[in-house]
């Protein structure tokens, strides 16, 4: 045996294998390393790195057992017959070692096919989306109902701290697109998913729900409900419970507090006006500002006044009532009635996201600084991991020019809801308080992406193309927003901008003055303030720009988020009747609310 073995390692120098399995080995691993920093930088999929060591392995006995017939040939040549024992034991040996090698890494493969399945998925345990429920009452009448049931399921579960639960705008937008949920579960960068289905027949209503673990597809929880309408928020919260039962102890150990409600019995009829409402009340964001928007709003506004009055103790109800009417209202008049139904609702429940985060919106238009904090206190609290919660919080500090942790605060929206338009509309809005025109470019872009041609976020994007000096680009907006049923402040906004750049100064000036002597006044600019901020950037015009702040100073006028840092020249900040205005007791008031905004709220 001992001669034999010696033999062999004589002919594998003598036919270079020595040599072949040294340069072999060098060459893959120069090959490997190279491609393990080339692939990713080109966004390569994990899988062709593996497969390309897979090939480099099994290529190793391949290259010798072609070393070693290269080698017998050679021999022949030199008159060597035939093949001896020796040669074939010695290629039996290179097949099997390529025949274990091949297995073993095609086992590897498969055992650990799960384990980068999950790798993929990398999102947080504790995250989940629940996709809108089918509809099979056989009438697609009922699929508000259906989504209806879906969207409270998705409150309800945001409400739990544990939990990271995607928004129902992005979690809906998958709706009808006919992607598999582990698809869906990376684009919104969640763990698991909730599926189900709603059928009712008359007062019943029966819901089948599952939660399903994106990583490896298994079924993590299923349940069926067959309860009467009038239970249906008993159903809602109990689906939410066995969710968070199912997801939270594996993760913490013990049950997480939550802050769900009780829930109550309520009126079919009056919870199918209210889910009518919220669809109509949606609609506002696909179809921009429209004679069609504008009749569904108003729609949305009747059925929950509707609902708040047949169902007083229904706290959402109250909450939504409060909410649309805040977003309809021009001025105060409605004030009264927001904060009857704010107040019916937080007394239902105190922590009610969605109350909490119109209550912060009201109390900034009223300059209630001890409101804005007060409330952003309790959904820091209670609801910091939400979508709502995140936007409530964005807006106080924002209403406190504390732009920083406002832009925190509206990427945790944005991570929650990466398909929604109001979040990016208003990351471009905070990057265009900063003067970060560029910023602002990129977010308009998201947002435009969403709700093309969307004027707001249009005139936003127009301001920062002509700040940048981009004028061509910028008149390019301009055309879109100079087109009919366009509110006039949004292209005179862009309009002053462009001029400002290009013609310069005392063209822009000579367009305001021109557009304020005209018969449409302010209303063609936007108001008293929209003035102000666009004179401040005429230097012969800091006074005349100030005396339309002053005018403008007053609460639902001007929000104090108005800072050196802004595209007005430094120089309009040292205006000594700006630093007046600055010392009244309201403004001073702001200025001690801001300190003990940042003390209280982002520590």
């Amino acid at each position: 045996m001992g001669a034999w073995l010696e033999g062999v390692l004589k002919t594998t120098r003598e036919r270079d294998l020595d040599r072949i399995a040294a340069a072999y080995a060098v060459g893959s691993w120069l090959i490997v390393q190279a491609a393990s920093i080339a692939l990713p930088a080109f966004d390569a999929p994990p899988w062709l790195l593996r497969w390309l060591i897979v090939i480099t392995v099994i290529g190793f006995p391949l290259a010798m057992a072609g070393g070693w017939i290269a080698g017998r040939g050679a021999a022949d040549e030199q008159g060597a017959k035939g093949w001896g024992a020796g040669d074939l034991l010695a290629i039996a040996a290179i097949a099997l070692i390529a025949v274990l090698t091949f297995g073993e890494l095609a086992w590897h493969s498969s055992a650990a096919q799960p384990k980068q399945m999950a790798e993929d998925i990398r999102a947080p345990l504790h995250s989940v989306a629940v996709l809108p429920f089918n509809n099979i009452s056989g009438d697609p009448k009922e699929k508000y109902f259906s989504e209806g049931v879906s969207d409270e399921i998705i409150g309800l579960l945001a409400r739990n701290p544990a939990l990271r639960v995607a928004a129902r705008t992005s979690s809906f937008y998958f709706e009808g697109k006919n992607q598999d949920v582990r698809t869906i579960a990376k684009k919104l960068n969640v763990r698991s998913i909730l599926e189900g289905s709603v059928r009712t027949q008359g007062n019943r209503v029966r819901i089948e729900a599952s939660l399903v673990n994106a990583a490896d597809g298994y079924q993590i929880w299923s349940q069926s409900y067959d309860r009467a309408l009038s239970d249906i928020l008993a159903v809602q919260s109990d689906i939410a419970k066995s969710i968070t039962n199912a997801l939270v102890p594996a993760l913490s150990g013990k049950p997480a507090k939550t802050y769900i409600p009780k829930p109550t019995q309520i009126d079919p009829e009056v919870y199918r006006a209210y889910l009518q409402a919220q669809v109509f009340f949606d609609q506002r964001l696909t179809e921009g500002q429209t004679p069609d928007s504008g009749a569904a709003l108003t729609q949305s506004v009747t059925l929950f006044r509707t609902v708040a009055a047949r169902a007083p103790q229904f706290a959402d109800g109250q909450a939504a009532l409060a909410h649309v009417l805040l977003v309809i209202q021009n001025g105060s008049e409605l004030n009264g009635e927001i904060e009857a139904a704010l107040h019916r609702a937080l007394s239902i429940d105190p922590n009610n996201p969605q109350a909490l985060l119109t209550a912060i919106s009201l109390a900034t238009t009223k300059w209630d600084w001890d409101g804005v904090i007060a409330n952003a206190k309790i959904l820091k609290r209670t609801s910091a991991s939400t979508a709502v919660g995140a936007e409530g919080l964005a807006q106080a500090y924002h209403a406190m020019n504390l732009l920083n942790q406002a832009m925190i605060e509206y990427r945790q929206w944005a991570k929650l809801d990466p398909f929604s338009y109001p979040v990016w509309a208003h990351i471009a809005g905070t990057y265009f308080a900063q003067a970060r025109y560029a910023d602002v470019i990129g977010a308009s872009k998201e947002a435009l992406a969403i709700h093309p041609g969307d004027p707001v976020t249009s005139e936003y994007k127009c301001v920062a193309l002509a700040s940048l000096e981009r004028v061509a680009e910028a008149k390019d907006v301009l055309a879109t927003l100079s087109q009919p049923g366009i509110p006039p402040p949004l292209s005179a906004h862009c309009t002053f901008f462009i001029l400002l750049h290009s013609k310069g100064e005392a063209a822009a000036a000579a367009f305001v003055h021109k557009r304020l002597a005209a018969k449409e006044g302010l209303q063609s600019l936007g108001g008293g303030g929209d003035v102000g901020f666009m004179l401040s950037h005429v230097p012969q015009s800091f006074d005349e720009a100030v005396s339309w702040y002053e005018k403008a100073f007053n609460p639902g006028s001007w929000g104090f988020d108005f800072y050196p840092g802004q595209s007005p020249p430094a120089a309009f900040f040292k205006n000594p009747r700006w630093i007046a205005l600055t010392k009244r007791p309201e403004y001073l008031r702001w200025v001690a609310a801001r300190e003990r905004a940042r003390n209280e709220l982002t520590n």
